[in-house]
């Protein structure tokens, strides 16, 4: 987030649905508690949503940008945890 602190993360499909995000992004906001802190998620990634809205965060925005991973630009919501 262009300086501003921000959470990310990557979990390999082969683990998505076990709560392994959610229970990782739940221990790492026990420990930094600095805030505000940003997150995003690619627009059609229901399960990054569903954890950052289980953790906390509220969406603030959308924006396109370019997802390695997916090696083309996408539109990415942007959350906020205050």
């Amino acid at each position: 987030m262009f300086g501003k602190p921000e959470i990310t993360y990557w979990i390999g499909n082969e683990l998505w649905g076990k709560g392994i995000a959610s229970h990782a992004c739940i221990k790492f906001l026990k420990v930094i508690e600095q805030r505000p802190l940003y997150a995003r998620a690619a627009k059609d990634n229901i399960g990054s949503i569903r954890v950052l809205e289980k953790c906390g965060f509220v969406k603030t925005g959308t924006e396109k940008a370019f997802a390695n991973a997916r090696n083309q630009e996408i539109e990415e919501l942007i959350f906020k945890l205050s």
